[in-house]
């Protein structure tokens, strides 16, 4: 908020000095006292013995008329604004939200906590969370509000490059605390003896539990200095200290199988994922690959322009990948910008975990019959959501359209059904980690691909 200047300007004080009259400067009208009258108009000089009609007033000054006009124009512009904002208080906004009444009554809230709440507060925290509540309140599970040093951080993994210590967590929902879900080969938390499944207690002594999982992730990066991570595992605690370092994401592996079969897992969709996308096709396709199997199994998505990327590398060039549509029905299509097509069988293992952009790729794919899909039904997540910056450096993220496979499938809530299906419980899932031939749903992969070869 800005402060308003009240240094204004004043006049200078004047003394309104009587310098004669006509009497004095004509002794011949004081002595008949026949004087003429004394008029002065607006515009002209003051005279004295003249009839006013023969006194014509002067035009006003080309600077004088422009600087009334300037001033007339600022006046109007600020009584539209002030009424507009008076509107827009008393009257609501579109949301259909009262700001009056949200105004009156968030002021009696901030009076009751400054006179009887215990503890100290943070009013930059309390700020965040009106803004995080009134998101929250548009009931859309998608939807975020984001600070400065949040939105900062999205971005930063969005790019697939940061400053860390190369561990993907997650936050038990039963007792809050931070759990390593997955570590980088070869980063610093693996070269430090951190484990998948690990339960991080605290962060330089800070309880995890209580930070929750946006601060604890904070607290990490906070600087490129090590961290102490207090953990729990197998009833066993301990502290490891961890250097940071910069990572790069490794959302894409690839191998070569057996009969030429290619294999590329993706995990997930950020700004370099089609980067290595193009990185193990082209190293398959030098190995002699015949065939591909892209697992997009539990991974959720991410960002729509890598998953146009990796689709084109399939779709011939200027055919539709996929269209959004509006809460005004403005349709939005996505073409294939593609200068290589990929001409060879292709078969997609997904499961019920595969959400979002791995369901563009798949019902894309699906649709044109390029490639097989093979596993479970998906997720069923057919909604797009946008990120858009705030002034102040924070953000906001919503639902804004739906989005339609090329033959016009509506998936939302619904999931794409597989070609094949082949379901596989838990457990199966957990041994197959171990030993690719329990993997049933990789296994009928090869089978499909073995009669295409």
């Amino acid at each position: 908020m800005m402060e308003r200047n009240n240094n204004e300007m004043e006049p200078e004080n004047t003394e309104n000095t009587d310098i004669g009259s006509p009497a004095a400067e004509n002794p011949s009208a004081g002595d008949d006292g026949d004087r003429n009258p004394r008029y002065v108009y607006p515009g002209q000089e003051e005279t004295t013995g003249r009839d006013p009609e023969d006194v014509t007033p002067k035009k006003p000054g080309r600077w004088t008329s422009r600087l009334k006009m300037a001033v007339l124009l600022l006046v109007v512009a600020v009584g539209g604004f002030v009424v507009g904002q008076v509107v827009l208080l008393f009257a609501g906004s579109g949301s259909g939200v009262n700001n009056f009444r949200v105004m009156t009554k968030l002021s009696m809230l901030e009076a009751y906590v400054d006179h009887f709440f215990l503890n100290d507060t943070d009013g930059e925290h309390l700020e965040d969370y009106i803004y995080k509540g009134y998101i929250a309140g548009l009931d859309d599970p998608y939807a975020a509000y984001y600070n400065a040093e949040e939105y900062s951080q999205l971005m930063e993994e969005d790019s697939g490059e940061y400053v860390g210590i190369g561990v993907t967590v997650r936050q038990d929902a039963d007792t809050g605390y931070v759990v390593v879900e997955q570590v980088n080969k070869n980063g610093p938390a693996y070269n430090a003896g951190v484990q998948a499944d690990d339960v991080i207690m605290a962060v330089d002594g800070e309880d995890t539990s209580k930070l929750g999982l946006q601060d604890t992730v904070s607290a990490i990066k906070k600087d490129k200095e090590p961290v102490v991570l207090t953990v729990l595992r197998d009833s066993e605690t301990m502290e490891i200290t961890v250097d940071k370092s910069q990572i790069v994401m490794e959302t894409v592996t690839w191998e070569m199988k057996e009969n030429k079969i290619g294999y590329i897992a993706v995990s997930q969709f950020v700004e370099n994922t089609s980067e290595q996308f193009n990185e193990a096709l082209t190293s398959l396709s030098e190995e002699g690959m015949t065939s591909l199997i892209i697992d997009l199994r539990d991974n959720g998505g991410g960002l729509l322009t890598a998953c146009l990327d990796m689709v084109s590398r399939f779709v011939p060039d200027e055919k539709l990948i996929v269209y959004t549509e509006d809460k005004n029905g403005s349709r939005t299509e996505y073409n294939s910008d593609s200068v290589d097509v990929l001409d060879l069988p292709v078969v997609l293992l997904v499961n019920e975990n595969s959400a979002s952009a791995s369901e563009i790729m798949t019902g894309c794919l699906k649709d044109y019959g390029i490639a097989t899909v093979v596993g479970e039904t998906t997720y069923g997540k057919g909604i797009v959501q946008n990120i858009m910056p705030l002034p102040d450096g924070s953000a906001v993220k919503m639902t804004v359209s739906k989005y339609y496979t090329p033959l016009g499938n509506d998936i939302h809530e619904v999931g794409i059904t597989p070609d094949i299906t082949v379901e596989m419980s838990d457990e199966e899932w957990a041994a197959a980690q171990d030993d690719e031939t329990k993997d049933t749903q990789l296994q009928e992969a090869y089978r499909v691909l073995s009669g295409k070869n």
